[in-house]
């Protein structure tokens, strides 16, 4: 069946969207379906604008054709200037519209197509090119299979060492695949079959940086039915993907309303679900117990539902009444895909018990928790921008003078530099603190503090930064770490649910968060008004301030229970 296109967002999103697209007999939502407003709500918008800014500066002979989209030019139109600029080869192509694929069924428009080796056919060839605002890769040492390159020489490729691809991004992966096959079609596509990822992964300057993929190398972790599991392709993860979204398209076309058979795929509570304009459609189908809707933190994924399904568990209620080492004989071999599979599905078992009990947080060891603590104590937490710019550090003192806070912030638009000297800041403050008190110990609450303070001492080289880094073996305690270890929570063990339900701390405010945070910050820098940018500020301020005591009264809550034996 021909006559019908999916676009990049197909493969990676849940098939239950295009079961409802495409379905005659369901109601279209008012609002349209359009993936790419999440990456824009996502700060994806401002991101994805400056780096194609730098992009087409650094390129006198670059084509942006990204005018004839707001200018609502015909898709025709818009086609024929994308084929004109590559036939001519142009070194970089942004905003183009990419010729449609009917027997293929897609449709694409990618961010940018970069110059790069010569098609197959002789011709110009080029690399679709996709921007996201967030890392898409992770250390990995002696791996060399990624490249990387800058936004001022996108087309100069070089070995990136020690750096893998981290997998759970793969979404962005399959879009470009999808672009690449429409490449081949044209007969644009190069004679090497890489792509690039501009990702907030940074260079020493703190610019964002491609990053290359080779769509053949097999480092997806997928299940198998032969195997259990299997490592594949990019792009054989996408057309797998792909081939199911066309099946589901085209029996849901035929659908008539009566006497139609099951549909090809049901609904399961997704992330995604958040933000999808089907939602309304998709909820009353869900039983209220249903797993997917009521276990949110750690859930399994849809294989491992599915697998469930299969054998009769699909609520929360059957799963906690389930003898789990009768099922894993049958469970485990259609899960491989996924390590610590049994560890998985025993989690999830025990947090619908706790659901089906009304328990919030449950402890699990019985040994003493164990946390540390000294006569000088510091309560760490900090805030980031949209950028990802920590404008604010925040400490809870507690000494022999008492408890008080501290905070290092700075409510405007942080260039680099700017951020650098607040961040100096703070950690001559504190390495001044342990210099007077050596048994000083620092608390955060998961990685993110120090992961901060590493990455902006890698950047700078500043020896107040890597003086504080140097603390973080000796004198930095995770509090997470020992909340980790000892319970197992509903809702997940963030700090919010742990300090709550647990130790029973009150926000001051009603909408606590750390991207409520971010709104609150940007009232702060560009409100309309003296006292709304004050009243903001304030916010902020008290708002971190209370991140600090709840990791205060989380600690003392912990060593309360070793005291109470």
């Amino acid at each position: 069946m021909t006559g019908f296109v999916l676009d990049p967002y197909a493969a990676r999103s849940c098939p239950v969207k295009t079961l409802h697209t495409f379905d005659p007999t369901q109601a279209q939502p008012e609002v349209p379906l359009d993936e790419s407003l999440h990456d824009s709500f996502q700060g994806g918008s401002d991101f994805r604008n400056e780096a194609l800014t730098r992009m087409l500066a650094a390129q006198p002979d670059a084509v942006d054709l990204r005018g004839h989209r707001l200018a609502g030019t015909p898709r025709e139109a818009r086609v024929t200037a994308t084929l004109e600029a590559m036939h001519r080869g142009a070194p970089l192509i942004v905003g183009g519209t990419l010729p449609e694929d009917r027997e293929g069924h897609r449709i694409g428009q990618p961010d940018a197509l970069i110059r790069g080796d010569d098609s197959p056919g002789g011709g110009p060839g080029y690399w679709p090119c996709q921007i996201k605002p967030y890392r898409v890769r992770e250390k990995q040492l002696g791996a060399d299979t990624l490249s990387t390159s800058s936004l001022t020489r996108p087309g100069e490729l070089s070995v990136l060492p020690d750096a893998r691809y981290r997998t759970y991004r793969e979404g962005v992966l399959l879009e470009l695949a999808h672009h690449w096959k429409l490449l081949e079609t044209c007969g644009f596509a190069s004679g090497r079959l890489i792509v690039a990822v501009v990702g907030d992964d940074r260079s020493r300057d703190g610019s964002p940086t491609l990053t290359w993929v080779d769509l053949t190398e097999k480092f997806i972790r997928t299940y198998s039915r032969s195997a259990g599991h299997k490592l594949r392709s990019p792009l054989e993860r996408y057309e797998h993907e792909h081939r199911f979204r066309v099946h589901v398209a085209e029996t849901a076309m035929v659908r008539t309303g009566v006497d139609d058979p099951p549909p090809a795929v049901r609904p399961i509570r997704v992330k995604e679900c958040e933000w999808c304009s089907w939602w309304s459609v998709c909820r009353p189908l869900i039983d209220d117990d249903d797993l997917s809707l009521r276990i949110s933190k750690a859930p399994l994924d849809v294989r491992e539902l599915q697998t469930l399904l299969g054998l009769g568990i699909s609520t929360v209620a059957e799963l906690a009444e389930a003898d789990i080492d009768a099922i894993l004989p049958d469970y485990l071999p259609l899960t491989g895909h996924r390590d610590r599979s049994e560890a998985r599905l025993r989690q999830a078992a025990r947090r619908a018990r706790m659901l089906a009990n009304g328990v919030d947080l449950e402890r699990v060891s019985v040994d003493p928790i164990g946390v540390p603590r000294s006569a000088v104590e510091v309560d760490l937490d900090i805030e980031t921008a949209d950028d990802g710019c920590v404008y604010l550090w925040g400490a809870l003192l507690h000494d022999a003078a008492g408890t008080r806070f501290v905070d290092f912030s700075s409510f405007e638009h942080l260039t680099p530099a700017d951020e650098t000297d607040l961040a100096v800041r703070f950690a001559e403050w504190l390495l001044d603190l342990t210099t007077r008190h050596p048994e000083t110990l620092v608390f955060h609450y998961s990685d993110y503090e120090t992961v901060h303070l590493r990455r902006l001492a890698d950047r700078t080289g500043h020896p107040a930064l890597l003086a504080a880094c140097d603390l973080i073996r000796g004198h930095f305690v995770d509090l997470f770490s020992y909340v980790r270890d000892n319970f197992v929570g509903v809702d997940g063990l963030g700090l919010k649910v742990v300090a709550t339900r647990g130790a029973g701390f009150a926000w001051r405010d009603e909408e606590p968060g750390g991207l409520a945070s971010r709104t609150w910050f940007n009232q702060a820098v560009d409100g309309a008004t003296p006292a709304e940018r004050e009243a903001a500020r304030t916010r902020v301020l008290e708002y971190n301030e209370d991140d600090v005591r709840a990791t205060s009264v989380l600690r003392e809550w912990l060593t309360g229970m070793d005291a109470a034996g």
